[in-house]
């Protein structure tokens, strides 16, 4: 049966050589680079998300307000044709 550092795993007080200075350094501002990097694709996320959102309140009140339109244009239209249809009658009567 193989023991555990054959297959990669040592136990945390076993088998660790001492780190030098500049490698602990190094892993130090990687670490605090790595975790920079975490928090800034999450506050990025979070304002492309807020973005959306606005987007589509402002795509949803731009419907509203061309149905709102639509309909006032198909009022007028109606009421021009009916007032058409009464100009045309009264200038036939008259």
């Amino acid at each position: 049966m193989p023991d555990s550092s054959s297959r990669g795993h040592t136990p945390k007080t076993q088998g660790r050589s001492p780190v030098d200075p500049a490698t602990a350094l190094k892993r130090q501002r990687n670490n605090v680079a790595a975790r920079k990097y975490r928090q800034k694709r999450i506050d990025r996320i979070s304002e492309l998300e807020t973005e959306l959102k606005e987007v589509k309140e402002e795509r949803d009140d731009l419907r509203i307000r061309l149905a709102r339109q639509e309909a006032e244009t198909a009022a007028l239209r109606s009421m021009l044709r009916i007032s058409s249809g009464k100009d045309t009658t009264t200038r036939l009567v008259a």
